[in-house]
């Protein structure tokens, strides 16, 4: 029988509208900023390695709902930047609130730019001038991109493909004195390597969003230059290779994945060919047309902090002393894939869970707003770096795993995603 819906659309009026834009957020070399990141680094930065930008996609489906993916390469999404690119996106735009997925890559090569100076070492020489001027700087930036976006958009197809990819190894060793930092073979990884893409109608590769749960961390730690790290080198590399595509990396559950071997440049170039050998794997491969309409759910839940048991940092405690509002956010694109937005440094085993969970393809992103690390109820228990909410004030109660596994399968549901046992 034939689809008479279908038969009366018109046949020029594509499925997508996709628009994209890239700006330079790479700070003057000549004034003295200091890189956040590590703890190791002494005096500002001495130079530009590579240049680091922001990278903006811009989707809207045929009854025109928007979204804007908001790709930067600095160390955190701040909860103050997330507030402001509302306002100004709802002010300029009409952007609603979950129409905008912002991830920065968590690169530890970028200049400070916290408003805030809590935390820092007592002898940590910070210009809080030139602090203000940068984090201003970053902000209009990330406005323009996306405005330049927006003007953007012009008929696309989307495809969805999927690899894998085995830069990241979990850092959380057992030892007879507890948890090290060191790479564990046998912890839990997310090796999952998701890859979104726009096509014109002319056949052209208009943009390439792909995702991996891995810190960018495989340069040196006392290294005092700009630069990207593997994502960074990653994104330039497939823009020489697709010249009308604009790349943006969406970084996955990687709390307790590194990459492994680190510690010097080459390493950091070899990474990033690995990681565009997997987008190209990916692209190999059947894709998944992804088609409307789409689907944005967003919600938050509050997580408890309990205060640690006196001189002891590996009890958990169970005095509530704090609350954290936990945002999350879901976006679908009709029942072909869903994705999920998770807050702060989020564990690889809450992916894991998560995909699990669900028939139809669903990608699980982290580090939207800056709350620290989120571990599960066990690495809260084994202790360890993870396991810290803030190294002194408290941690994280052990029900946060599942008030925030709750919550995310609750919106993926709601954008569309299937759940297994349904």
């Amino acid at each position: 029988m034939p689809n008479h819906e279908a038969s009366q659309r018109p046949v020029d009026r594509p499925e997508w509208r996709v628009g994209t834009a890239t700006a330079p957020l790479t700070p003057d070399p000549d004034d003295p900023h200091h890189l956040i990141g590590f703890g190791a680094r002494e005096g500002p930065m001495d130079s530009v390695e590579n240049d680091i930008r922001a990278r903006a996609i811009a989707l809207e489906d045929r009854a025109g709902r928007r979204l804007v993916v908001l790709s930067f390469e600095l160390l955190f999404l701040l909860e103050s930047q997330r507030e402001l690119l509302e306002r100004e996106c709802a002010e300029r735009w009409d952007l609603e609130p979950e129409s905008l997925f912002v991830v920065p890559s968590h690169t530890h090569y970028g200049p400070d730019y916290d408003a805030h100076a809590e935390g820092l070492e007592p002898d940590y020489d910070r210009d809080e001038d030139l602090v203000a001027s940068y984090r201003e700087f970053v902000d209009k930036t990330l406005v323009d991109v996306v405005s330049a976006a927006l003007e953007d958009v012009e008929g696309a197809s989307l495809s969805y493909y999927r690899a894998k990819c085995g830069i990241a190894m979990n850092r959380r060793r057992p030892t007879e004195d507890g948890i090290g930092f060191d790479p564990h073979p046998d912890g839990p990884v997310d090796h999952d390597f998701p890859v979104l893409t726009a096509e014109t109608a002319d056949g052209a590769t208009k943009a390439i969003l792909f995702g991996y749960a891995c810190h960018p961390t495989v340069g040196m730690a006392h290294c005092n230059e700009v630069n990207g790290d593997w994502p960074g080198y990653a994104m330039e590399e497939l823009e020489e290779r697709y010249p009308e595509a604009t790349a943006a990396f969406v970084i996955g559950c990687a709390g307790d994945q590194k990459a492994y071997p680190q510690g010097s440049r080459d390493l950091v170039h070899q990474h990033a060919r690995t990681a565009v050998t997997a987008v190209e794997r990916a692209l190999v491969t059947e894709p998944t047309p992804i088609r409307g309409p789409l689907k944005l759910a967003a919600d938050e839940v509050r997580l408890d902090v309990v205060a640690p048991e006196e001189g002891a940092h590996n009890e958990i405690g169970s005095e509530v002393v704090d609350h954290r509002p936990y945002p999350i956010q879901a976006i679908g694109f009709g029942t072909d894939l869903a994705i999920l937005s998770l807050s702060g440094e989020v564990v690889a085993e809450y992916s894991r869970q998560l995909k699990a969970e669900f028939d139809a393809p669903l990608w699980v992103a982290a580090y939207a707003n800056n709350t620290g690390y989120l571990p599960t109820e066990r690495v809260l228990a084994e202790g360890g770096y993870e396991a810290w909410q803030s190294f002194e004030d408290g941690r994280y109660a052990p029900s946060t795993e599942d008030r925030i596994l709750s919550l995310s399968t609750a919106l993926a549901e709601r954008v569309g995603a299937r759940r297994r046992d349904a």
